[in-house]
């Protein structure tokens, strides 16, 4: 913790120097916004050096964002025996009427209910649902297809609780993105009931970091192509990073249910993102794409930063409750 804000402390008088020498980095950034991408690329640059347990260790004993925090009711508890955290928003319907699982990010290898919870408060609260997030089990100890696993054992103990298909939306970033998109197809490859929808934020749906992108925005994200790749051959195991079952962008999407894409203008992952909304799109699927303008990897993070994040994580929010109030 004190080694971040540490970091932070440096990061803004290097911020300060170079907007004084050429303004903001990107047009809507605020100092402040600019300092945090800037302590976060930092960061990454040192999580490479570090053993994964002091990783893991350290985001944990974070004080990430917290203000929609309060606002929601948090309890632990377990589905389909996956462990994990229940988010209640003020006035939670009935799990019966309709619950969001989310599925955290952290390149399969960290993050937790915990790492996550304003942005599962702020899942709760947009879409006015229950939202439960498991702690599903991390490579490279449990790598591919340990997550799928896990993801489809709580689908299935929802179901155990009186929660059709129907009424369960999926969302996730980043590796959960990736996570949503491969349940999603397996839920399609079973030929039976699928969820109302999926959303994914800056989902990972390209492992071998291939698209333009990566090099375009390399100085206004906070990850680089080199670690990523390192990280997604952790995940993968011996699967080839290029396999559509690990790189779920690569499959075919055709008859998945309807899909909420939403990635940041300004990261890394933003041209793989966009070609399979527009691959989607292409295929028969209802996708509904949502560029969130100037923004690094995962916008919702930004929420209680920037404007343009709160607007995309509110447009995210509609088209759940949307799903999950028609029952798709």
């Amino acid at each position: 913790m004190w080694r971040f804000l540490g970091l932070l402390w440096v990061s803004a008088l290097q911020t300060l120097v170079a907007r004084l020498r050429r303004g903001p980095l990107r047009p809507s950034w605020t100092f402040g916004f600019e300092v945090v991408v800037r302590t976060l690329r930092r960061d990454w640059d040192r999580f490479e050096l570090w053993p994964l347990a002091r990783v893991r260790a350290d985001l944990e004993a974070r004080r990430f964002p917290s203000d929609a925090v309060p606002r929601v009711r948090r309890e632990e508890g377990a589905v389909g025996a996956i462990p994990g955290e229940w988010v209640r928003p003020p006035s939670a319907p009935p799990e019966a009427e309709g619950v969001v699982l989310y599925l955290h990010g952290g390149s399969y290898l960290f993050g937790s209910p915990r790492t996550h919870a304003d942005t599962l408060a702020r899942v709760a609260l947009a879409t006015g649902r229950p939202v439960f997030a498991p702690e599903y089990p991390l490579a490279p100890e449990h790598p591919y297809p340990s997550q799928l696993q896990a993801a489809l054992k709580v689908l299935d103990g929802l179901a155990d609780r009186g929660v059709p298909l129907e009424r369960v939306a999926l969302a996730g970033e980043s590796a959960g993105g990736n996570l949503v998109l491969a349940v999603l197809l397996a839920l399609r490859d079973r030929a039976g009931p699928t969820v109302c929808a999926g959303a994914m934020v800056s989902p990972w749906l390209d492992l071998t970091a291939s698209t333009p992108s990566y090099v375009r925005n390399a100085d206004y994200d906070f990850g680089t192509r080199e670690v990523l790749v390192t990280q997604a051959k952790l995940f993968a195991g011996e699967v080839p990073l290029g396999d559509p079952r690990v790189s779920v962008g690569f499959a075919d999407p055709a008859g998945i249910a309807p899909v909420f894409v939403v990635a940041g203008s300004a990261e890394l992952l933003f041209d793989e993102c966009r070609a399979w909304a527009e691959r989607a799109r292409a295929a028969g699927v209802d996708v509904t794409w949502d560029e969130a303008r100037d923004m690094p990897h995962a916008p919702i993070f930004f929420a209680a930063m920037h404007p343009e994040a709160r607007r995309a994580t509110d447009a995210m929010g509609r088209f759940l409750r949307r799903r999950l109030d028609a029952g798709r």
